[in-house]
């Protein structure tokens, strides 16, 4: 039998699924069968006994991955992207969100530090308080590239928890090769795929 999501509490482990007839059956995390957690919305496939809905399943269809991002995502739609999900540490981003950020963010580094020279030379009180704003950027760019590592990281199936390595000068270097792999086309813990296969 084919149904919705009503809700699903994470602290009760206990949910409610409306199926195509109106009728509302109960569920538990018990009889939840995928590894994402119940979301209110999702459509679900389940075999109804009495009031209780078991062995819970997301009813994936073809078309549920008609609204992932096309592969031609542009230079400007993947940065924008980064930064509208600043602070989104939940998700998934593809390679191109990336590696695109990561360009503009090379190229940001370079011109506060020309800046920053600049100002550091000028010598005056008014050129140091500006070179001290600039830290503001600065550390909202680091959010904004730890936010869009994590959400890759998710992408090809790893845990956020892998850019730890990353402040560490020899882990960088399975980070990048890490966020070089392609999208997990499966859906995982932290959603849908960021990409269409």
């Amino acid at each position: 039998m084919k149904g919705t999501v009503l809700g699903f509490d994470v602290q009760t482990g206990e949910g409610l699924i409306l199926n195509d007839q109106d009728v509302r059956y109960a569920f538990s995390k018990m009889n939840w069968r995928d590894t994402l957690t119940p979301m209110k919305g999702q459509r679900v496939d389940f075999e109804p006994w009495g009031t209780m809905a078991n062995n819970v399943f997301l009813d994936i269809q073809a078309g549920q991955f008609a609204s992932l991002p096309a592969a031609d995502m542009s230079f400007t739609d993947a940065v924008r992207s980064c930064f509208r999900r600043a602070t989104d540490f939940q998700g998934r981003s593809r390679r191109k969100e990336y590696w695109y950020f990561r360009i503009v963010e090379i190229c940001w580094t370079i011109l506060v530090s020309l800046i920053s020279d600049d100002l550091k030379h000028s010598g005056s009180v008014i050129a140091g308080l500006l070179n001290l704003l600039l830290i503001l950027p600065c550390l909202y760019m680091f959010v904004v590239d730890l936010s869009v590592s994590v959400r890759r990281l998710h992408d090809t199936g790893r845990s956020g928890w892998w850019m730890l390595l990353y402040f560490t000068v020899i882990g960088m270097i399975p980070v990048w090769i890490m966020m070089c792999f392609d999208t997990d086309y499966r859906i995982n813990k932290w959603g849908y795929p960021a990409k269409q296969p």
